[in-house]
């Protein structure tokens, strides 16, 4: 009986996404950083009362699972020529943490992601070069060597959070949410 139990624990968490890690109903905590104009930003104050994707990777090592997001958010959020425009107001970003030793590869890495990445989309990668200071205890964000996906109402607080590579039951999890 036991086996069972732990077996629908680990199937319950493959479909809702694993949200242990998150601070839900905590308000995201106040980040300021650059997006690839050179503009600040200062989440979650500059999302402006809507929904937000924001999506934090910490080490290049999160990188491969960070991509596998890419399409299907620009399709769902970003896309605004396609049919869900008409559905979503989601205020997507892409948050890069430059803290620690990484703080030195800041500049080069900012302008080799300015050079590979299009103008549409400049203003939602945003750099942060600093300290990890409480993020990374505030965020539970444990395993640097993956993303994670934080959903924000359209007071800032965290709806829901998950992390890793991409699936449909994640993204199912997350439209449903943000849902006009």
């Amino acid at each position: 009986m036991k086996s069972i139990t732990n077996i629908l624990a680990v199937f319950t968490l493959i479909i809702l996404g694993d949200n242990s890690f998150a601070q839900n109903g905590e308000v995201f905590p106040e980040i300021t950083a650059e997006n690839l104009k050179n503009e600040e930003v200062l989440l979650p104050q500059d999302h402006n009362g809507q929904f937000a994707v924001v999506g934090v990777a910490f080490s290049e090592d999160a990188q491969d699972d960070l991509y596998t997001w890419g399409p299907p958010v620009h399709d769902l959020f970003l896309d605004k020529e396609g049919l869900n425009a008409m559905v979503y107001d989601v205020k997507v970003n892409l948050l890069l943490l430059f803290t620690g030793v990484n703080k030195a590869a800041y500049n080069k890495a900012k302008k080799m992601i300015q050079e590979g990445t299009e103008e549409t989309y400049r203003d939602h990668i945003l750099l942060y070069k600093g300290e990890m200071g409480d993020y990374r205890n505030d965020l539970a964000m444990k395993d640097r060597k993956v993303p994670y996906i934080f959903v924000l109402d359209k007071e800032g607080k965290i709806i829901y959070s998950t992390s890793g590579r991409y699936t449909t039951a994640k993204m199912e999890n997350i439209t449903e949410l943000v849902e006009e």
